[in-house]
């Protein structure tokens, strides 16, 4: 073979061999992890379903004062609380939440009524945190006097419930008018069966 004709083809092999690898044909498959990975961040960009469980929690959800009000056939209650941002921020998204006040065993067993109708919750606008909401239940009998006054002195306890828009309970309050007195960090004491306290 001569050197004129080995030299051309073998830069026309050169060249061949050169627009080859240049060129892919078939992708090659991400990694095992690579792929995971790219699974896992589409999973999370996707919209989830809000949910209020766990955000009526303090800081978030404080009740700063809780007010009773009472007739011999009707009772009010007044609820001033505070919401964070963050709360705020969700409610905002998510629209419809309820108030439920359950009431205590010596009210609910003189009038039948063991808790309040649900009211809505106001929707949060133009920045509030502060709210105010009314809650009031009437009764075809008349209650004792000492029990109207034990209501409007606040002797008696009641449990605030609020429920998603399913009107399902997401949090619970007991003693929902202790509730702005309670101190998390300090504990609190409980009688036990057998007659000791513990903290």
């Amino acid at each position: 073979m001569s050197k004129k004709f080995f030299h051309p083809l073998f830069i026309c092999f050169l060249l061949l061999a050169a627009c080859e690898r240049g060129h892919d044909p078939a992708p090659v498959a991400p990694h095992p992890l690579e792929k995971a990975k790219q699974e896992h961040e589409k999973a999370e960009t996707e919209q989830k379903p809000l949910s209020l469980e766990q955000k009526f929690l303090p800081p978030h959800f404080l009740v700063n004062q809780f007010i009773a009000k009472a007739t011999s056939r009707s009772i009010e209650l007044t609820i001033h609380y505070t919401i964070s941002e963050q709360l705020y921020r969700l409610l905002e998204q998510y629209r419809d939440y309820y108030f439920v006040i359950q009431y205590p065993e010596e009210l609910s067993r003189l009038t039948h009524v063991d808790r309040s109708n649900a009211v809505k919750g106001p929707l949060p606008a133009n920045g509030q945190l502060s709210y105010t909401i009314t809650i009031s239940s009437t009764w075809t009998n008349d209650i004792p006097k000492d029990l109207i006054n034990r209501i409007n002195h606040g002797d008696l306890r009641y449990n605030l419930l609020i429920l998603d828009k399913e009107r399902f309970p997401v949090h619970i309050f007991n003693d929902v008018q202790w509730y702005q007195s309670f101190d998390p960090n300090k504990g609190s004491s409980v009688i036990s069966e057998d007659g000791g306290a513990r903290k």
